[in-house]
């Protein structure tokens, strides 16, 4: 019994106490309404003063401007170009401007490269990958280890994004160039194209010679109509092997055509953005000085209050 009246008691004060908080926040809402409707004048001009100062801090901080490049490596270049983008960035953090006579970084502030996280080509370019690396992937792909950010594992993906960030803008076409300016690269995607272009000539002179052969069969046939017979039956007959040859010609061929035309630059460029302003602190201050003003003045005004209250105490 003593117990359940003791429990009573527990919830009644509990209640109470809820009540009286309740009461409290009331009161200090209402009062502080009643603050701002007396100061409505002065806040507005602080509001007013904090947007035109903003406006102005905004327009005299140039804001940093930012562009992505969206890439596919070519010729198993992809470890190069990381290092490249990691030259870069070093030399813009140590003030470095010029790197060479057709190239400025003055302006460039940060740059940096991720891999475009997609399955099917980290399917597809594991089967060229030494076969102890593949083990480590799985073992490194978890919650604790950025997988996306290792350059090891980097030539996995097919597409890469280059992040640009400026104090101005760069023309990305120089920049582009620079990248582009490699020899040992430059020679083996010329190489490949030379190589795909022999192969491709091979290829449709073969399937010509086919067609031609393909088209001598229907006159071969109204000479030896038993033939067609023996044709049907037989899946593994010669005719069957050339037009299989054929189409597996024709795929091949097609696979060449678009590995050639990819291969018009080192870096094959898929898409690229236009400059932007980034949103950094200094686009946020039109927001960021009414709302610092303002709550200056509620708490000088708190201070003051507070020091009026407790004077006699801190005496």
């Amino acid at each position: 019994m003593s117990t359940n009246y003791n429990q009573d008691i527990d919830v009644f004060d509990l209640f109470r106490w809820l009540k009286g908080q309740l009461k409290k926040f009331l009161i200090y809402g209402l009062r502080f309404f009643q603050f701002v409707f007396r100061n409505i004048l002065i806040i507005l001009l602080l509001f007013v003063i904090g947007i035109v100062a903003g406006y102005g801090l905004s327009k005299l901080l140039n804001p940093l401007k930012t562009a992505e490049i969206l890439v596919a490596p070519n010729v198993k270049s992809t470890s190069y170009l990381y290092g490249k983008i990691e030259e870069l960035d070093r030399s813009a953090s140590d003030q470095e401007s010029v790197l060479n006579k057709h190239f400025s970084i003055v302006n460039l502030k940060e740059i940096s490269i991720e891999p475009v996280e997609d399955i099917t080509s980290v399917l597809k370019n594991l089967e060229e990958f030494p076969v102890d690396i593949v083990p480590r992937i799985s073992e490194n792909y978890d919650d604790k280890s950025n997988f996306f950010d290792k350059p090891l594992y980097a030539p996995a993906y097919d597409v890469h994004k280059i992040t640009l960030v400026a104090s101005d803008t760069i023309a990305i076409e120089l920049f582009l160039n620079y990248l582009e300016n490699q020899e040992y690269f430059q020679d083996k995607r010329k190489a490949l194209l030379k190589s795909i272009a022999t192969e491709l000539e091979a290829n449709k002179f073969t399937i010509t010679q086919i067609d031609s052969t393909l088209g001598a069969v229907p006159n071969a046939l109204k000479q030896d109509r038993g033939a067609i017979t023996v044709m049907g039956s037989n899946e593994n007959s010669e005719l069957s092997a050339i037009v299989n040859t054929k189409s597996m010609l024709l795929k091949r061929n097609a696979y060449l055509e678009q590995t050639e035309a990819a291969l018009d630059r080192v870096f094959k460029v898929y898409s690229q953005s236009n400059w932007v302003n980034k949103t950094s602190l200094r686009s946020l201050l039109i927001y960021i000085l009414p709302i610092l003003l303002i709550s200056i003045f509620i708490l000088y005004h708190l201070i003051l209050r507070f020091k009026n209250r407790y004077s006699k105490e801190i005496q």
